[in-house]
């Protein structure tokens, strides 16, 4: 099944694979399976989503495509043009990019800190577990970037949840999405570095030592930075 995606011709270039959703669909599973092939890069950036090509394919009528995507505007990941309908958002450029590690490093830092500082034994060891050498090792080898974005975006916000700021995990949450597809796991050595700073957090989270914490949160952005503009 092709996706959703009309690039405004006949081309199958840029179009992928939906999956497909139960018989009584809700409006909430309608928006996961688009968000899905958004983050995933299974829909082009750029390419134009037809509301109407959508409800066929999903078997479901307009409206909750409509609100699916509306949830998904406000999230960054498509937007709403004037005469043209909805679109994927289109790749972040560098200076958008750069802003936005700005961003991460006035955040995480004092994030983590807090969260040192809060953590319960519970919560530090789910941070763990996302961490976990042979589980992740395993994914590198088998290039499941998918995944990986997935834990890393969890691991990030499971720090924000330990801090105890809802206001700071919904706005982290909607900036990691944004970033999911500049992650650089599929390069030599990079995945094996990202991982290795992500326990080092995990160990000052769990030593409860907000200056640590704070400081391996720092140097894992900074990384994070550098592993991205050298891969580009």
């Amino acid at each position: 099944m092709t996706t959703t995606t009309d690039t405004g011709s006949s081309s199958e270039e840029g179009r992928g694979q939906l999956r497909v959703p139960a018989r009584n669909i809700l409006a909430d599973d309608v928006y996961g399976i688009l968000r899905d092939s958004l983050v995933s890069g299974r829909t082009a950036p750029g390419s134009r989503l037809n509301l109407d090509h959508l409800a066929r394919e999903l078997h479901v009528s307009n409206t909750p495509v409509r609100q699916a995507l509306a949830r998904l505007e406000a999230e960054g990941l498509v937007t709403k043009e004037p005469y043209r309908g909805f679109t994927a958002s289109r790749l972040l450029d560098s200076q958008t990019i750069a802003e936005l590690y700005e961003y991460r490093l006035i955040l995480e830092p004092a994030t983590a800190a807090r969260a040192a500082g809060n953590a319960a034994v519970a919560g530090v060891t789910e941070l763990a577990e996302l961490c976990d050498t042979d589980v992740v090792d395993r994914l590198l080898a088998d290039g499941a970037i998918t995944e990986l974005g997935q834990r890393d975006i969890d691991f990030h916000c499971g720090i924000a949840r330990l801090a105890g700021n809802s206001v700071v995990l919904e706005n982290l949450t909607l900036t990691l999405t944004r970033m999911r597809l500049y992650t650089t796991y599929d390069r030599h050595g990079s995945g094996e570095q990202a991982w290795h700073e992500h326990r080092l957090i995990a160990e000052a989270l769990r030593a409860g030592d907000p200056h640590a914490a704070a400081a391996a949160m720092r140097d894992h952005l900074r990384g994070a930075y550098d592993r991205m503009r050298t891969s580009a």
